[in-house]
């Protein structure tokens, strides 16, 4: 990859990326300085004008394929990965950036330029590594975007880290003709998930405690989504909020089984396993399922603990 970038003080600032790979690693260091800014407009193709007063950073492993290389910028970006130094990025840096699906980044990034995300319509995974204290600036991220957004805390430190899911919502506006008077309607739970946060530091409990209302509003793949990650990952869960999540999926099997399926989601069936979720008519149903789909895999496993937990006790006679 390429790199047109400048010193400022002693960091450093990228300003544009060109390469093969639409999966754009950001380096940790730059000519000896670390990287702790993107330049406004660095992954958008809707820039005006190309700055001609940067330096070329190159890496020698990818200097044979130079000829190939394009801006990386648009269409052509999926994935994005910051160092964990960046602490800002610039104005409209992913404008127009339709295909961006993924960003990871620090929480050492407090600075978000205006517009940054307008045109990602199909973002929908943020890697959050939280290396220093409990904020970030997930909240500014989210409120930028109305769909579903799956955001992965890593805690680096206690080696451990958190998924959670946060809806998509919309708005709407609604006439009251009578009345002659506008107003807002919202779509979705998506809108209080995103309220979910205290000074840039994600509230669990205050995210556990809107699962009632996500069940009204929700489909079952994103509840499914939303339970299965807590239950899965559970930082700060609740005996309350652990025995509400393992309450819904029990009542609710024979509707998640074929988004699971579809999924291959062994790792759910586990959790299910897991948390003593099987009834004996939820997994026959599974078992079934499965099978017709040609899931082996699955199948096998889903069998295995049906005997192990549902075994029938042999009757003895005694002459």
């Amino acid at each position: 990859m390429t790199i047109e970038y400048r010193i400022i003080g002693n960091e450093i600032e990228v300003v544009r990326c060109y390469g093969m790979d639409s999966k754009v690693v950001i380096p940790e260091k730059i000519a000896g300085n670390f990287v702790t800014m993107i330049a406004p407009y660095a992954f958008s193709d809707r820039k005006r004008e190309e700055e001609k007063e940067v330096l070329v950073y190159e890496q020698e492993s990818d200097r044979l394929f130079c000829d190939q290389f394009r801006l990386l910028a648009g269409e052509y970006v999926k994935e994005i990965q910051f160092p964990n130094r960046v602490k800002k990025i610039g104005n409209y840096i992913f404008y127009g950036c339709k295909n961006l699906n993924g960003i990871s980044f620090s929480n050492t990034l407090t600075q978000i330029g205006s517009g940054a995300f307008t045109g990602c319509g199909v973002l929908n995974q943020l890697t959050v590594n939280m290396i220093s204290g409990k904020q970030s600036c997930v909240k500014e991220i989210l409120g930028d975007l109305w769909q579903r957004i799956d955001v992965t805390f890593v805690y680096p430190k206690e080696q451990t880290k958190v998924k959670v899911v946060f809806p998509e919502h919309y708005e709407e506006a609604v006439e009251n003709t009578p009345a002659r008077i506008l107003f807002t309607k919202h779509h979705g739970s998506g809108n209080d998930y995103r309220q979910c946060f205290f000074e840039r530091t994600f509230d669990y409990q205050k995210y556990d405690g809107l699962f009632s209302i996500a069940e009204a509003r929700e489909t079952i793949d994103v509840l499914s989504d939303i339970a299965f990650s807590r239950l899965m990952y559970p930082q700060q869960l609740s005996l309350k909020a652990k025995e509400k999540y393992v309450a819904f999926i029990k009542e609710n099997i024979s509707q998640m089984l074929p988004y699971l399926l579809k999924g291959d989601a062994m790792e759910e069936l586990k959790c299910i396993t897991h948390y003593q979720a099987w009834t004996k008519a939820g997994i026959d149903e599974a078992i079934e399922m499965a099978s017709t789909n040609q899931k082996v895999e699955m199948t096998a496993y889903l069998m295995n603990q049906k005997q192990k937990k549902f075994q029938t006790k042999k009757k003895k006679y005694f002459l």
